[in-house]
């Protein structure tokens, strides 16, 4: 049935005077949820590091009230957002850095929980409601499928300080009093993802024809597109049902490495193609790491929408621009 003006007006205006702040906005989960919001007409604050570039902004056709300062210093916090209150904070901003390296303990607590303490503590009483952003890392080589009912295993530092601010965020809602949930982002991708994770690197190498060297790629995965991630984001903005604080936004589906490297090839149809097989997997690889979806489903009501064939489409689309553009 076809939706009639009023009930579109009445929608418009359910969101039109909604107010958000997003930390990590520039960044590209960040980026596609200041898009969503905008559509949504909510009036979204955009917040990022200093000497951030907003190219993925500029790329999405969005111009959010921007601002520039780290929250990982609390005076700068205050001083910005001294009188501002908002309907939902986005906490995304963090140090992602996976590698298992001990040099990295200090910037993970400051980027990761000591900036959070200080968004808590300052919004705790300047917001309805705060949504942080954790990793699906938070669950290392536990038992699959990840619930989150399970204890967390930290891998590295960077899982070590998200599961940190995962109880943080517990001790903040149960003793302070503080509406926040935390999200469980899986293996995100997308347009506008430009790192060198695995299907940002496998489409860049096949459109280039080049060959990428790799393991059996025997190992699975959980890959979720971004559009699914924002939905998930922006549906728990929106619950009235705050029952649990931790929720899982995965695909709910293991998918060997090698047959995704295998089908972007495909799908790109790339001159060359992945030689499977010649690297060794690397000290304590995780054979197996999917999510259970379930509580998401229940909860908010929210199930992923875009298959992994046709996400890595949207993708590969977007890259073959991206490359014709000169990027690399």
């Amino acid at each position: 049935m076809a939706i009639g003006q009023s009930t579109m007006e009445n929608m418009v205006k359910e969101h039109a005077d909604k107010t958000g702040l997003i930390t990590g906005a520039a960044g590209f989960i960040g980026s596609h949820l200041c898009g969503a919001l905008i559509a949504k007409n909510w009036r979204v604050t955009a917040l990022d590091f200093p000497s951030t570039n907003w190219w993925r902004h500029k790329a999405l056709a969005i111009n959010p009230q921007r601002i520039e300062i780290n929250i990982a210093d609390p005076e700068s916090l205050a001083n910005t957002f001294n009188t501002t209150f908002f309907d939902c904070v986005f906490h995304l901003a963090a140090l992602t850095d996976v590698t298992r390296d001990i040099s990295l303990m200090d910037s993970v607590i400051s980027g990761n929980i000591t900036a959070s303490n200080n968004l808590l503590r300052h919004f705790r009483t300047r917001a309805n409601r705060i949504i942080i952003a954790g990793t699906c890392e938070e669950y290392g080589n536990g038992p699959v499928p990840f619930t989150e009912k399970q204890r967390e295993i930290a891998v590295s530092p960077y899982s070590w300080s998200k599961i940190c601010v995962t109880h943080l965020a517990e001790l903040y809602r149960h003793v302070f009093d503080v509406s926040v949930m935390v999200a469980r982002p899986f293996l995100t991708y997308g347009p506008l993802q430009t790192n060198s994770m695995l299907i940002p690197s496998a489409i860049r190498s096949a459109l280039q024809d080049e060959e990428l060297v790799m393991t059996k790629g025997e190992q699975t995965r959980d890959f979720i597109f971004v559009s699914d991630i924002v939905d998930g984001l922006v549906l728990m903005a929106e619950t009235n049902n705050w029952s649990e604080h931790i929720i899982n936004l995965g695909s709910g589906v293991e998918v060997k490495i090698s047959e995704v490297v295998q089908l972007i090839y495909k799908l790109c149809e790339s001159l060359s193609h992945p030689h499977i097989g010649e690297l060794p997997y690397r000290p304590g690889e995780t054979m197996h790491f999917f999510s259970d979806n379930n509580r998401a489903k229940k909860i908010l009501r929210w199930t992923p929408r875009v298959s992994l064939k046709e996400g890595l489409i949207q993708t590969i689309k977007w890259y073959r621009q991206y490359l014709k553009e000169g990027n690399i």
